[in-house]
């Protein structure tokens, strides 16, 4: 096994399958994109190189600056409300009962198990401003000068669309966090309580330490999904009301097919890879060994 394992002709061979679809599916899209950028093109007509008027052009229209800045503001939220909180309620889970336990792990984790385009349809009917269920509920627990459009009204339409994304990926971040402390031995919390250290201390000297990894995972796919913010704005306010919900993948998506400027749409997506690069290094460092003591 020893001699099979240390040929490089062999593991070679092993990983070409692996090699091909990466190259196929990531590395040539991302290069075909770089070259598309500096073009002018409809999918249609001969390609025209421009060089950087694609970027210029981008960082020149409102527009993408507005969808830049929604789309970061998601990725915050996403990172706050999805990753922190679940990190908090899987350690509170972690105190109940057995039973209970399973009992909400399972319900904290259904949607996720449903299409995010299934999502954005249900939450469509509840936010519906005739007769969506939000308004029915407001106006039947006597709340009813609650009730708004809340997809159209410029002041909840964000707010509406943040709040489907976090609902649906609360989940999994939940589970990867509920695993993860269910990971840790349970000899270092019998070892604490013999110690006479309470909850806190508890979660601040042996849970949260051992789960850093678990919880820069978390950090990294919330922060992830919230830039990447498409198929609920797409479904349910296609951007609007105006530009107040588009996002910068519903942007790209628009020069792309609606605006048939390819060239452009693939400089927006030059941009988020970079911008994705970015937030990724950032996650990083904040966890990097040693910038806290455990």
């Amino acid at each position: 096994m020893k001699k099979v394992l240390g040929n490089k002709k062999y593991i070679f061979l092993m990983c070409a399958p692996a090699l091909f679809l990466l190259a196929a599916f990531v590395i040539y899209p991302i290069i075909n994109i770089v070259i598309m950028s500096f073009q002018k093109t409809n999918g249609l007509t001969p390609a025209k190189f421009i060089g950087i008027e694609n970027f210029i052009q981008i960082f020149q229209d409102e527009a993408f600056l507005k969808a830049n800045v929604a789309s970061l503001g998601l990725c915050i939220l996403a990172v706050i409300f999805n990753a922190i909180l679940a990190i908090v309620v899987s350690i509170l889970l972690c105190t109940f009962g057995k039973r209970t336990q399973k009992i909400l792990r399972t319900a904290f984790v259904i949607p996720l198990v449903l299409s995010i385009s299934v999502i954005s349809q249900l939450w469509l009917t509840i936010y519906h401003a005739d007769w969506g269920l939000l308004n029915h509920f407001l106006d039947f627990i006597g709340l009813g000068f609650f009730q708004n459009k809340w997809l159209i009204n410029p002041k909840t339409a964000m707010i509406c669309i943040a709040v489907v994304g976090m609902w649906w990926m609360f989940g999994m971040d939940l589970l990867m966090a509920y695993s993860g402390i269910k990971a840790i031995p349970e000899s270092y919390f019998e070892a604490a309580q013999l110690d006479g250290a309470g909850f806190f201390n508890t979660v601040r000297y042996i849970t949260l330490p051992l789960l850093r990894d678990v919880a820069k995972t978390c950090v990294t796919i919330s922060a992830i999904g919230g830039l990447f913010t498409f198929p609920q704005v797409y479904i349910m306010t296609g951007g609007g009301p105006g530009d107040l919900t588009q996002t910068v993948m519903m942007y790209m998506y628009k020069q792309a097919f609606s605006n048939q400027r390819y060239g452009m749409a693939s400089a927006v997506g030059i941009i988020v890879i970079l911008e994705t690069c970015v937030i990724l290094g950032g996650i990083s460092w904040m966890f990097k060994k040693g910038k806290y003591q455990e």
